[in-house]
């Protein structure tokens, strides 16, 4: 007993535990495994219970693609998130995509089960680590990266095992080096499961070596984060072997540090600094993470950060170390705070999640204490319920075990087409989806298919060690080659601006445009009838009256869905709009554009084509009402803003057209913008304000 209360661990200088209540800690932690086996084994259950039987949208078809094939997905190219999945692909039972999934809900389940072991290292009793641990495995952001093939779950596990490493480093001992080493081994390992855990696995290595600084200490910290980190090399030796899927194309270290630092994928900020935007970025987050724990979840930590008492010192640097990540969002990405971006960073804030749902356990606990005896048992009672409550909301939401739209989205793509045909793709949910089903699956093998991009199907293209500001113009170049000489039909899943703009036209077939050079163009069904400006894309009059609206391919309602999986569902309704739309039949495509709103109801651009609809269909009061939608789902995009004041201008409110376009202006400055304020303030009657913005134009 003695050894055990000698391990208590400190927190620069003093832990604030007195060495009895120290020991009580240590006994509960030692006692914790049983509970932690308890917790994971039910959180496997639940989730494998919710588990999507196939492949799944946004990355999980690459990813799925990467583990069959032992490919490096997109940078930094999760070595290790690669070689578990290709554990799990090789397994003897359900398809490919199942088995890929199913480690996605073992990783999170050992997640949860590390977290209920750092609760009872926080000192968190029994009713607290339950009502920690519920809010934590309940929560939407966890639930949904537990049902399909993502490589949060191991981020996740990283982090929590760094966590408890920590605690572990920072105790005294007499294997104080063992543990130092383990700490910075596994910081190491986490770097190549998710790049934001380098903020959280800096501040708790600081946090660590803060005990008892010593350069030697440091050094050896070094090292054993660099073997740690080893695991990397594992990218150019598998690129050397060329695998059919290889982004990053690591033959070498150079290669290897351009896909580390990003620099084949795009820059990493996204926007400059404004005090405005950065003010949203941290309210949306925060909105989100309430949003994803519940309203119980949320009021049980703001309660606990007023009661945590002597929890408090153990529980400050984990949280310290989990809002580096939103902080390193907010000052390196700067990402625009709408739906879609929020749809991209929220599984990054899992880390904030595991340490808020602490601080509810802690409030949960401490406010027991304070509470007359003959209430306790009561208020515990209905804490419970309602978490419970909040758990089985967010089961619903999470279920994906019937969900089969991507499988059938790729299909729809593939099965239609002509035998021996070539498809063209481009965006990551078509190409994936595509390349899954025909490489693994083995649907439509005939096909050839093409990535504009050169990530997976070889490299046609040229475009390796090109810099990116050169790919359109090779793109360009190759396409019109291919669409000279093919003997087959050629498809594209979304028509190139380029290649329109270049007078290639693209006949809709479905999901898919079938690519057409201007001497063949004549020939097209809605070749004669493109109205006047209207772009290069034409219907070919397929009957599409069993053609499914985009509501019907989400069961339960597309409340219950994410934002990815209702992107790839409003595609069938957006494709009908269209076609009808490109045959001026107007009144036909404003249902379609108005269900394919229903459905992306946080989407501007789905919001917009709904208003254009509505001013075709004779429905200014729809187009008024769908502009402001827009312009509230993206406060900096300047179109909404200045098609309200188009329409404003068209009715005769010349200065409410006015005012929005100067809205436009400030969020995005142009001489059109202000040419156009500048008239519109004219014929209300404000020449003085006209002038001013004449001056702007």
């Amino acid at each position: 007993m003695a050894e055990v209360g000698a391990k208590r661990f400190h927190l620069f200088g003093h832990s604030g535990v007195d060495p009895m209540e120290d020991r009580g800690i240590h006994m509960r932690w030692t006692r914790a495994g049983a509970g932690s086996l308890a917790a994971a084994a039910i959180a496997a259950f639940v989730y494998g219970s919710t588990l999507a039987p196939s492949v799944g949208a946004g990355d999980s078809g690459e990813l799925i693609l990467a583990a069959q094939s032992m490919g490096i997905p997109h940078p930094p190219g999760y070595p290790l998130w690669v070689l578990l999945a290709r554990a799990a692909a090789v397994l003897p039972w359900g398809t490919v995509a199942f088995r890929v999934n199913a480690l996605s809900a073992v990783l999170s389940a050992c997640a949860v089960g590390l977290f209920y072991l750092l609760a009872a290292r926080c000192g968190l009793r029994k009713s607290g680590r339950f009502a920690a641990t519920l809010i934590f495995a309940g929560s939407t952001l966890l639930w949904d990266s537990a049902v399909q093939a993502e490589v949060y779950s191991l981020a996740t596990v990283a982090f929590l095992a760094l966590s408890l490493a920590a605690f572990a480093a920072r105790s005294k001992g007499a294997t104080s080096a063992r543990s130092d080493a383990t700490f910075f081994f596994v910081a190491g390992m986490a770097l190549l499961a998710h790049q934001t855990l380098l903020f959280p696995a800096l501040i708790l290595g600081i946090w660590v070596l803060a005990r008892r600084f010593r350069p030697r200490r440091l050094v050896a910290a070094l090292a054993w984060a660099a073997v740690g980190f080893s695991c990397v090399l594992a990218l150019p030796i598998r690129s050397a072997a060329h695998p059919w899927f290889d982004w990053g194309q690591n033959h070498n270290l150079t290669h290897l540090w351009d896909n580390l630092l990003r620099r084949n994928y795009g820059g990493l900020r996204q926007n400059p600094f404004r005090l405005d935007r950065t003010v949203d970025e941290i309210v949306c987050m925060g909105g989100l993470m309430a949003a994803s724990c519940g309203v119980v979840g949320a009021s049980l930590t703001a309660l606990g950060t007023l009661l945590a008492g002597r929890a408090r010192p153990a529980l400050v640097p984990l949280t310290l170390a989990a809002l580096t990540i939103p902080a390193a969002l907010v000052a390196f990405v700067g990402f625009t705070p709408d739906p879609e971006h929020l749809a991209q960073i929220g599984p990054f804030l899992i880390p904030v999640l595991a340490a808020a749902g602490l601080w509810a356990g802690v409030g949960v606990a401490n406010l027991s204490k304070r509470l007359p005896r003959i209430a306790r048992a009561p208020v515990a009672a209905a804490c419970a319920l309602a978490l419970l409550a909040t758990a089985a909301l967010h089961y619903r939401l999470c279920d994906r075990s019937a969900f089969r739209l991507p499988e059938r989205y790729g299909r729809d793509l593939l099965e239609p087409l002509p035998r021996g045909a070539t498809l063209i793709l481009d965006g990551d949910n078509e190409t994936f989806l595509a390349a899954y089903l025909s490489r693994v699956e083995g649907v439509r093998a005939d096909l050839a298919l093409v990535n504009r991009r050169g990530h997976v199907f070889g490299d046609p293209y040229g475009l390796t060690g090109v810099p990116r500001s050169k790919w359109t113009e090779i793109q360009h170049r190759v396409d019109l080659e291919r669409l000279r000489s093919a003997r087959a039909p050629v498809y594209y899943a979304t028509p190139p601006e380029d290649l329109v703009r270049g007078g290639v036209r693209f006949l809709n077939e479905g999901l898919v445009y079938r690519a057409v050079l201007g001497s063949e163009a004549g020939l097209g069904a809605a070749g004669g009838n493109r109205r006047p400006g209207a772009s290069r894309v034409a219907s070919n009059n397929r009957d599409t009256a069993a053609w499914p609206k985009s509501t019907d391919l989400l069961p339960g309602g597309p409340e219950r869905y994410g934002y990815v999986e209702r992107k790839l569902a409003i595609t069938y309704s957006a494709a009908r709009a269209q076609a009808l739309w490109e045959e001026e039949r107007y009144q036909d495509a404003f249902p379609w554009f108005e269900d394919a709103a229903r459905v992306g109801f946080d989407f501007p651009a789905a919001r917009m084509n709904l208003a254009v609809a509505a001013a075709a269909s004779g429905k200014p009061e729809v187009t008024l009402t769908e502009l402001v939608a827009a312009m509230k789902l993206a406060p900096y995009d300047p179109e909404p803003s200045a098609r309200l004041a188009v329409l404003f201008a068209v009715a005769g409110r010349y200065r409410d057209a006015a005012v929005y376009f100067e809205r436009a202006y400030r969020i995005s400055p142009s001489v059109e913008l202000a040419s156009n304020a500048a008239r519109a303030w004219s014929l209300a009657g404000e020449r003085e304000r006209a002038r001013y913005w004449e001056a702007k134009g």
